[in-house]
This record gives structure tokens, C-alpha cells and sequence, in this order.
């Protein structure tokens, strides 16, 4: 195997698997981003939590709708999901 390529293959990642980036404390909302890689993961994990308290149920609903955003992600039907069609877009932020 060449050096380079072992090499790559040793180095860790150093991107976060998620990212806050913004907090409105006008509307209460919060936006998490979430790499394509490790969203099946924290979703099958929320979706396992005990649902015997609220905060649970939030989260188990929370893993449910990551699992739905993941398949979109690696190309499933939004028809096949409860994702409302019109929030799913393909357009790059022009900043």
C-alpha cells in the first residue's frame, strides 16, 4: 500500500459530526447541522430511547424525523417520509 494512502487512512476526521449555528431567542428556534455520515447513528440512537418521559418521547420523535432527513439525504422518496416536500430543497446559500 502506498505511504499516502496509509497514511490517509490513519488520520481521524476533525470535522464535527454536528453543528449549532444558530440560536434565535426571538422564535425559540435552534438549527443543528448534522454530516450526512453520522446521521443514521444519532438517529437509530434517539429512536432507541426509553419513551416513559417526556423529554424521552421528544427525543425518540426527534430520531424518528433524523432518520427520515437521512434517507433524503442518500437519495430516498420525500413522499415516503413525513418531511414536508416544500422545506426540502437543493439550493446552495448565496452569502
Amino acid at each position: 500500500m502506498p505511504e499516502t494512502q496509509e497514511a490517509t487512512q490513519n488520520e481521524t476526521r476533525n470535522d464535527p459530526a454536528f453543528e449549532i449555528t444558530e440560536v434565535n431567542t426571538a422564535t425559540g428556534e435552534v438549527y443543528v447541522v448534522i454530516q450526512r455520515g453520522i446521521l443514521g447513528a444519532i438517529a437509530n440512537q434517539l429512536k432507541s430511547t426509553s419513551d416513559k418521559r417526556k423529554g424521552a418521547s421528544i427525543l425518540r420523535k426527534l430520531g424518528y424525523v433524523l432518520s427520515d432527513c437521512g434517507d433524503i439525504q442518500y437519495g430516498g422518496d420525500v413522499a415516503e417520509t413525513d418531511i414536508d416536500p416544500n422545506i426540502v430543497v437543493d439550493v446552495a446559500d448565496e452569502q
